[in-house]
């Protein structure tokens, strides 16, 4: 019983499990696919007999339909409603005789009262009632010369639910269009034989007219309240399925849809009533006609339970067959990996000529070629670990002396590489004192240039400034010159000015002489006429020239203010050209000065360049004495680093040799140590 023991990842439960589940899957999708075909079966039988239900009920409708406009029409051609009889014109009640008369024969079809509409609109019952039905359609149809249909009505003569049937009355000679005779038809009737359509338990019909109207339903409320799901839709889009039926219903389509009336999910069929507009469906729950699937689903879920359980059996017995010795071999094998060549393989399993046979006769073959392996190894091993400690010893031994031997070579090498190292020092020194001296050389060059340029400099600053005190001189009595003309045009300014005021005056009084002379020339009458025109032209001359005069005095006074203010900013700029000849001098005082430490200066640079420039000659020999000494110091340490190299590379080759003795010594031993596990 030790093999029955469940391990999760023993090849017996995973065989089962993967079987099993592969199974599963197979009874699984075998009962989907089952049951949707089924489903699809028992919907596509319930569509085409609700469907056939439907389309025989309308076709019965259209003969019944045709049975009542005959009736109509044959009223309607009768000759005394068309207005003759015995040749002489009928009169109303005539008429009316024969609607009560043909209305008794044709009660027992549905007929519940006959009238008479004449163009007017108006309506005459044979009982004597009258209706005003100018706005019914059936008579507005009738009246365009073709027997109509209506729809489902309420009637104004006793608010009943009714439909009507009417045609259209020709006068007997003119055939011209005097009326409608018009039949009621009780809906009840059309009610219950709606109402006696079902399918399934609790499906049921409903009709609607062209234009979606409920005109038949078990619900009579529908009915009587003329609803129509069309327009209710647009207020509750719950009903929009609902709505795209009785649309396709209201278009006269024959088909098959699915909708959802106050929560519950249907089938529908639709035909139409062809000779009437109309449309009647019949629908059924879709949990009602796919219930019939519902036992077949359960025995195909038994059905696969049973496949399911056999066909785990049955993988639970081939897996324990292949598992098992598969296990057994397993375990030997975990026994001979423990060391242990002594157990036997199971004649039970090497004698099968499967597969598992021919596993554990290879096993049984790989211990039998294992066996006298492991014992020529244990021997090998052996002698490997005698000659290995005899190796060590020797490289260790040859590692110690070419140890030594680097040692002293190595300390030549160090003292050797000290002293270039100092020397480099030493031309790394001198190099930086070379190029600090070559600063001071080249810079002391550039002081000698500047300096010589900077003496020219100034004595050409020199000269002109020389050149640029006699010229502000000069400004200076230019200036001068400019003040004193400035003075007396300011003085001739006023001196017109003086003249333009005389001239104003002489103008005032010529205009007051103008004035009087006219005054007189007026009192003179016509013989004074031309002395005041000369006196009016004088005063216009007079006033003229005040004008001009005033102008004039007006430029002068602007001239007078400007000159005054240019005589006063030459001044100003006088004193400006009078401290700037100062200050001029000043400056070529202090170029004086600039000059004389210039020409001290120069001859003390011109002394320190030479000396500098035969420093950096010198310099340049003791350079190269000390790079030779470098050059002899770098060979001989480089020298003694190869030998130092070779000697460490000794060495090392002497250590590695020891260390790979040791470790080949280590490794006999364990080796050794490994085959003595083996049992052989």
């Amino acid at each position: 019983m030790k093999y029955l023991r469940i391990n999760i990842q023993s090849l017996l439960t995973r065989m089962t499990v993967f079987f099993g589940l592969v199974v599963l899957a197979g009874c699984v999708a075998l009962w989907l696919v089952s049951t949707n075909r089924a489903d699809e079966a028992i919907k596509a039988e319930a569509e085409e007999g609700m469907l056939k239900v439907v389309k025989q009920y309308t076709a019965m409708q259209d003969n019944h339909i045709a049975t009542l406009k005959y009736i109509v029409e044959n009223v309607a051609a009768r000759d005394v409603v068309r207005g003759q009889a015995g040749g002489r014109e009928t009169t109303l009640q005539e008429k009316l005789a024969v609607l009560a008369a043909e209305l008794q024969q044709a009660e027992k079809l549905g007929f519940k009262r006959m009238g008479l509409i004449d163009k007017s609109g108006k309506a005459f019952y044979p009982d004597g009632r009258t209706a005003d039905l100018g706005d019914r359609d059936y008579f507005k149809e009738a009246l365009t010369g073709k027997t109509y249909i209506s729809s489902t009505l309420v009637s104004k003569v006793d608010n009943s639910v009714m439909f009507a049937v009417a045609a259209p009355v020709r006068h007997y000679a003119t055939g011209e269009i005097t009326g409608v005779v018009f039949g009621i038809i009780d809906s009840a009737r059309f009610a219950k034989e709606i109402g006696s359509l079902s399918y399934a338990q609790t499906g049921y019909a409903f009709a609607v007219d062209s234009t979606g109207k409920m005109i038949g339903h078990k619900d009579q409320e529908l009915v009587l309240k003329q609803v129509n799901f069309i327009e209710e839709a647009k207020k509750n889009p719950e009903l929009a399925e609902l709505a795209t039926i009785i649309s396709r219903m209201a278009n006269g389509e024959e088909g098959l849809g699915v909708y959802t009336y106050q929560g519950e999910k249907k089938y529908v069929a639709f035909a139409p009533v062809k000779s009437t507009g109309w449309s009647v469906a019949i629908n059924a729950p879709v949990d009602e006609v796919l219930d019939k699937a519902a036992g077949l689903n359960r025995a195909l879920l038994v059905v696969s339970a049973l496949v399911l359980v056999i066909a785990l059996a049955l993988t639970v017995f081939i897996a324990r067959s292949i598992a098992i010795p598969i296990k057994l071999a397993v375990n030997h094998l975990g026994t001979i990996a423990d060391g242990d060549f002594t157990q036997v393989v199971s004649d039970k399993f090497i004698r099968r000529t499967d597969e598992i046979g021919q596993l554990t006769r290879a096993l049984d073959k790989l211990q039998r070629d294992l066996r006298p392996l492991i014992g020529g190894i244990r021997s090998d091993a052996k002698t490997l670990s005698t000659s290995s400690e005899s190796l060590s010893a020797a490289s260790q031994e040859v590692a110690s002396s070419s140890s030594e031997v680097a040692r002293a070579i190595q300390e030549v090498a160090s003292g050797a590489s000290d002293q270039a190292s100092s020397l480099q020092d030493i031309i790394a020194l001198i190099g930086d004192i070379t190029s600090q001296l070559e600063k001071v050389y080249t810079e002391l060059g550039r002081v000698k240039a500047n300096s010589e340029e900077t003496s020219a400099l100034a004595g050409k600053g020199k000269q002109e400034l020389d050149l640029l005190t006699a010229s502000i001189d000069n400004v200076k009595q230019a200036f001068q010159l400019v003040a004193e003309k400035l003075a007396s045009l300011d003085k001739s300014v006023g001196q017109i000015g003086e003249i333009m005021g005389v001239i104003t005056g002489i103008a005032d009084q010529t205009n007051l002489l103008a004035l009087n002379a006219a005054i007189e020339a007026a009192r003179a009458g016509e013989a004074g006429r031309g002395f005041a025109v000369v006196a009016e032209e004088v005063r216009k001359l007079a006033e003229q020239s005040r004008a001009s005069a005033d102008q004039i005095k007006q430029l002068l006074d602007t001239i007078g203010a400007e000159t005054g203010e240019v005589v006063a900013t030459a001044k100003v700029t006088q004193d400006q050209v009078t401290n700037q000849i100062e200050n001029v001098k000043n400056t070529v005082r202090s170029f004086d000065d600039i000059l004389a430490s210039v020409a001290a200066i120069a001859p003390m640079i011109a002394a320190a360049y030479q000396e500098m420039d035969k420093t950096v000659k010198a310099k340049d020999a003791v350079l190269d004495r000390v790079q030779s000494v470098s050059a002899v110091s770098e060979e001989t340490s480089a020298a003694s680093e190869e030998i130092a190299a070779s000697a460490e590379e000794l060495t090392a080759s002497t250590q590695e040799i020891a260390a790979g003795a040791q470790q080949v010594l280590e490794v006999a031993k364990r080796l050794d140590e490994q085959v003595e596990r083996f049992k052989v």
